[in-house]
């Protein structure tokens, strides 16, 4: 009897997962992604058609095109057909429909048969692809349709008179390089008045579009026409640019009116820009869109990749798609698509657009002159010490003003977000305003010299701590802090404030002691809170941050407890080290699921093995080698480094003299100098934290020391 009754339970719940299935499959609908290469936002309400139904529904966003190494139309591509930064180039694809011909040199070339639509040149592109910094698995959208017996096909191109613009099929191939239907050849007609003569035939793409849209789980589809236009336009007169722009809009609007006619409610349409208009990218607009139709709600487009309202990464879409489908790739690191309901999505994503490529123009120019400036500022005071009979007393004061002004930047470059500026004049005129205000007050309310400074240091960790806590708004929008064009990070406290942050903070708190303001054991409490701020996953989500942090912070702890540091204490901070990091990983995987960049990369590690490591440790390497020819912190942190060499021995004695005055402070410094040490070792950039943090060793020194000019004079 009981066999029975098990056997009848099998057969149901055998029959209700059956019919689930069924019910499910029939739920999902179809994926058709179209993408209007080199077109911009502002150009989405010249397509009619498009205008009108994002009026009604769509969800939009903006997209990092970044590959490996750089950007270009054919890595973004590639990009987005493997979920993973991509490296290649123009000669590494050659797309070819199969005849009899190609089919045996894909043949003599692979050792496969070739299918439908063939890459010539994969392998290639494969030995290409091995030069980037990623490992990305080319074709790994095509790959997962494929082992997940679905269907894709694709059409469309973007030739010219002169040579194919195929790379649409970057996209949709699979990892040998093979579509197995669609159409990338016929599909132009011949007209005189078009850029080089060619015009995409949208009859006929409406045709096939149709008839690949019924067998077909995945339809991806080039238009060309906009492309052609750009790449055409620098032989055209503005008058005849507009004219030939207004028609290919005008036949987009077209094709696009009868798509939305014809896809079920259940269907999902990606309509994209691969990669920007020339033009737009020159000017600092170097971020392109992505509109996603599914349903009849409207709003913005986000994922756990940037964490940032708007803005999402090119490696997301795949992982997207796929997610329709309910499959999960470990081959693509991107996330899924966040959807965020809001109405006025379009104006608001153009006015956060503006501040964007506003904070990216003047990023650099400021950081450079805040950099140059601290340096001009310790080397002058440095030469006034070795002349300090030869110049006025006065002159020290001026550059002690001009110190502690330096130290004010971190804190107002945090906090001038806060008034959400817009344009490059306001932007400038804010962050100007901030810091001379602070400077002010501080000046005004607090006295002595010290006081100062130790305000300033904790103005800027407590406010970096608190922003890490609440979303970190301010440094996602702060010239210190990261840049979502350069794509490098996106979301946590980044590596710029990451050193000000550990070298305001040790500071700080060492001060503190130092006047007796503070107890060991609170400063104990205050670094295990700052710790787990900065690594964990939903907050400062900095790896290599945290590495430096527990490094640093335990170092200190030793030394303000006169604890003797040996191998022994080294190899158990090493091992507290693994063990922060180890915890920060486990909670992000198996509780929070944040996927932030610790659980990508151990993710990556776990499904890719040993060589990920090798990969991301090379990573490493290049980028600070990279930085260190190229970037103004490197001066900064070289001219910090011969600095204090320089006090150890001159002026005579005076090095020795502020040790054992200041005995707290001088080990606050020494773990600030570890800090650094293991900040530019254990980060992509790390040169930039090691520099931010080594500022709070040489302006407190150099404050000191002008302050006691006037014993160095009778010396």
């Amino acid at each position: 009897m009981k066999r029975k009754f098990l056997v009848m339970v099998l057969i149901v719940v055998t029959a209700l997962n059956f019919i689930s299935n069924i019910s499910f499959s029939q739920n999902k609908g179809k994926v058709i992604l179209i993408n209007i290469n080199r077109t911009s936002i502002s150009d989405l309400k010249e397509i009619d058609s498009l205008n009108k139904e994002m009026d009604k529904r769509g969800y939009i966003g903006l997209m990092n095109i970044r590959g490996s190494n750089g950007t270009s139309d054919i890595k973004s591509y590639a990009t987005i057909g493997s979920g993973t930064r991509a490296y290649l180039s123009k000669g590494d694809i050659d797309f070819r429909t199969i005849n009899e011909e190609n089919d045996y040199i894909y043949l003599r070339r692979t050792g496969i048969k070739g299918k439908h639509i063939n890459n010539l040149n994969i392998n290639k592109l494969k030995n290409d692809n091995l030069k980037g910094e990623y490992g990305a698995f080319l074709g790994a959208l095509g790959y997962e349709f494929k082992n997940n017996n679905l269907s894709l096909a694709v059409l469309g191109n973007a030739d010219t008179d002169e040579q194919n613009h195929r790379e649409i099929c970057l996209i949709a191939m699979d990892d040998n390089g093979q579509i197995e239907k669609g159409n990338i050849d016929d599909l132009n007609i011949k007209d005189d008045l078009m850029p080089f003569g060619i015009k995409t035939d949208y009859k006929k793409l409406l045709g096939e579009t149709k008839k690949y849209y019924k067998n077909s789980d995945l339809l991806i589809v080039e238009l060309g026409d906009t492309y052609r236009l750009d790449l055409y336009k620098e032989n055209l007169n503005k008058q005849t640019y507009n004219k030939l722009k207004q028609d290919i809009n005008k036949n987009i609007s077209g094709y696009l009116n009868e798509i939305f006619k014809m896809v079920n409610k259940e269907d999902r349409v990606y309509i994209i820009s691969t990669y920007p208009k020339m033009q737009d990218y020159k000017n600092g607009y170097k971020l392109s869109y992505v509109i996603l139709f599914e349903g009849d709600k409207k709003g913005l487009l986000s994922s756990a990749t940037t964490r940032r309202k708007g803005i999402i990464g090119n490696v997301d879409i795949p992982v997207d798609i796929l997610d329709y489908f309910g499959i999960n790739s470990k081959l693509m690191v991107g996330k899924k698509i966040e959807k965020i309901l809001e109405n006025n999505n379009i104006n608001l994503l153009i006015g956060d657009y503006e501040k964007t490529v506003s904070n990216s123009k003047i990023r650099v120019p400021v950081l450079y002159t805040y950099a140059a400036l601290e340096m001009i500022v310790w080397i002058l005071t440095v030469l006034a010490l070795f002349f300090k009979n030869n110049i006025p007393k006065n002159s020290f004061k001026i550059l002690s003003s001009f110190l502690k002004f330096t130290m004010t930047i971190p804190f107002a470059l945090l906090i001038a977000p806060l008034f959400n500026f817009k344009s490059v004049l306001s932007i400038i005129a804010c962050t100007v305003i901030v810091l001379i205000s602070v400077y002010y007050l501080v000046h005004k309310f607090i006295k002595d010299d010290l006081n100062k400074l130790i305000a300033l240091g904790l103005l800027v960790s407590i406010g970096v701590l608190i922003d890490g806590v609440s979303g970190q708004n301010m440094i996602k929008n702060s010239l210190l802090g990261y840049d979502p064009i350069i794509g490098a990070r996106y979301y946590g406290i980044g590596n710029e404030y990451m050193g000000v942050l550990i070298g305001s903070l040790i500071f700080s708190l060492v001060g503190l002691l130092e006047k007796n303001k503070i107890a060991k054991k609170t400063i104990l409490i205050i670094l295990l809170i700052s710790v787990v701020i900065l690594g964990h996953p939903k907050m400062g989500a900095n790896v290599g941050g945290t590495i430096t942090a527990v490094f640093s912070f335990l170092y200190l702890i030793l030394r303000l407890y006169d604890i003797k540091i040996d191998m022994k204490k080294i190899i158990l901070i090493c091992i507290a080290v693994v063990c922060v990091v180890a915890s920060m990983a486990v909670i992000d995987i198996f509780f929070i699921g944040s996927k932030s960049h610790l659980a990508g990369a151990i993710q990556k590690i776990i499904s890719g093995g040993p060589l990920v490591i090798i990969q991301i440790i090379k990573r490493k390497i290049e980028m600070n080698l990279r930085l260190i020819g190229v970037t103004i912190w490197s001066k900064v942190l070289i001219s910090g480094i011969l600095i204090v060499g320089v006090l150890f021995y001159k002026p005579i004695g005076i090095f020795k003299n502020i040790c054992e005055e200041y005995s707290y402070l001088t080990k606050g410094w020494s773990a600030i100098v570890v800090g650094s040490t293991v900040g530019f070792f254990v980060n992509d950039s790390g040169v930039v934290a090691a520099a931010t943090s080594i500022a709070y060793v040489i302006i407190p020194l150099l404050v000191i020391i002008t302050k006691h000019v006037d014993k160095l004079r009778k010396v």
